[in-house]
């Protein structure tokens, strides 16, 4: 599994009674090193091999420390309930958890809440699940990249993305890059039932209002489209900035 980059390198005892041989105690008693974990997390490093499976121990310690969870054994990183206490803390972790875990949708949206950049840690399944996507999007726009193909091919998913961060653009399908009914959307039908109630100067919406607001994102926009004089006039410009690719 992936190791945990923060964390210091453990020694790896064999599973033993309380007590030592002289040296540092060596601790194998689950209960009694919960209780040790619940005043210090680190404790769980002097524990045994199999601590690393006690349930109890291992929450305690990944609610205070959530990269402690890849360290955890195999049966507990497959448990969703341990698996979220430490995603609700760091959702980066969701990479230690296991498959099954991975393509848990009520685990990811916790994972995802705390890090929207976790979805990358999503089965694929997850990554093509809509709402699934769009809770990472409203959270983090850029998170689009990690949308199935589909979801990066659908107009209304690449144009909330591209309302909350422009340069999400440059992670929607190469189709839609390349699609005034995207980089244009008054231009074209996909947008015309929900902007006909607007005032006109409003209905320049998605990735033309974005590019108007900061042209630099016209870099995103597919090579045809970049000179395409509908493309410059919806987005406020007379002619693509020369320096600007």
């Amino acid at each position: 599994r992936p190791r945990a980059s923060g964390l210091p390198p453990r020694p790896r005892r064999a599973a033993a009674a309380m007590g030592g041989d002289g040296g540092e105690p060596v601790v194998a008693a689950g209960d009694y090193m919960q209780t040790l974990v619940e005043k210090n997390p680190w404790a769980l490093y002097r524990g045994t091999e199999d601590i690393w499976g006690h349930r109890g121990a291992v929450l305690e310690a990944i609610r205070a420390v959530p990269e402690l969870l890849a360290e955890a054994s195999p049966q507990l990183r497959a448990d969703p309930e341990v698996v979220s206490a430490a995603a609700a803390q760091d959702g980066e972790v969701l990479r230690y958890a296991s498959a099954e875990v991975q393509d848990n949708a009520d685990v990811v949206l916790v994972a995802i809440r705390s890090s929207p950049r976790s979805l990358r840690f999503a089965s694929p399944r997850l990554r093509g699940l809509r709402a699934v996507v769009l809770e990472a999007v409203r959270g983090n726009a850029l998170t689009l990249q990690f949308a199935s193909e589909e979801l990066r091919r659908d107009h209304e998913l690449v144009d909330e993305a591209v309302k909350l961060n422009p340069h999400a653009l440059m992670h929607a399908s190469k189709d839609l890059r390349a699609d005034k009914r995207v980089i244009c959307p008054e231009r074209g039908a996909a947008f015309t039932a929900r902007s006909e109630a607007e005032p006109s100067h409003a209905r320049v919406e998605g990735p033309a209002k974005a590019i108007r607001s900061n042209p630099c994102v016209l870099q995103h926009a597919a090579d045809t489209l970049k000179g395409d004089t509908e493309v410059l006039v919806a987005a406020g410009l007379r002619a693509a900035p020369p320096d600007l690719f």
